[in-house]
């Protein structure tokens, strides 16, 4: 595959950036809530995390200039951060990274919430980082980075629009989900995502070091 094609793009940016792992916060924060109030909250939600995104995308390497760290180093960096993720989602044992548990048996919480507090949650915890957080944003700044050198930015700004549309439909349909899937098929889901996670962050290492490599030998 292409890798800046919108496939490649979308894909890496799937595995990484699900929000399979916010579903149960989710839930618990909108259960008994009106479906307006709801689709709001859905609307807040990924519009957050498209804005979180693009931002990395479009001046990510610049703060990267600023602090004077090179793309080779942020890329190990941003493999390590990866694999460690992937790890993480690989090795859960039990499906407690998505509460479905929490979200039957939590008390029904005080509908005189106000509507402040509940978008404010919508963003923190829901939009960052449970839906997208470190991991998706190094992503985001080295594919960024990918990018701008072949001409592909608009194929990235694509997936990234593409990312924020699945999640938000996975958001819409999340009390379907998790009922038809259950425990067991979020665990493996997460578990599938973990590995991809993992082989895009040994990915990212093998490039930087790469780098690091050839700069050493050509100096």
């Amino acid at each position: 595959m292409d890798q800046t094609s919108i496939q490649h793009y979308l894909f890496g940016l799937l595995a990484i950036g699900n929000n399979v792992s916010a579903l149960g916060y989710f839930l618990l924060q909108t259960k008994n809530l009106p479906r307006p109030k709801v689709r709001r909250l859905i609307m807040v939600t990924t519009t957050a995390c498209a804005g979180m995104l693009l931002l990395f995308m479009l001046v990510g390497a610049s703060v990267l200039d600023f602090f004077g760290i090179s793309i080779s180093a942020f890329q190990i960096a941003g493999g390590v951060l990866l694999g460690g993720v992937g790890l993480d989602m690989m090795q859960a044992r039990q499906p407690e990274d998505v509460p479905v548990k929490s979200v039957e048996h939590t008390r029904t919480r005080d509908n005189q919430q106000k509507d402040s507090q509940l978008y404010s949650l919508a963003v923190v915890p829901i939009a960052v980082p449970l839906t997208v957080g470190a991991g998706t944003f190094s992503a985001v700044i080295l594919y960024a980075e990918r990018a701008s050198k072949s001409g592909a930015s608009l194929n990235l700004f694509f997936a990234i629009m593409g990312l924020v549309l699945f999640n938000y439909i996975i958001f819409l349909f999340s009390a379907r989900i998790v009922k038809f899937a259950g425990e067991l098929g979020l665990s493996v889901f997460i578990k599938i995502m973990g590995l991809f996670t993992l082989a895009i962050g040994v990915e990212f290492i093998v490039e930087g070091l790469s780098s690091v490599y050839l700069g050493l030998h050509s100096s």
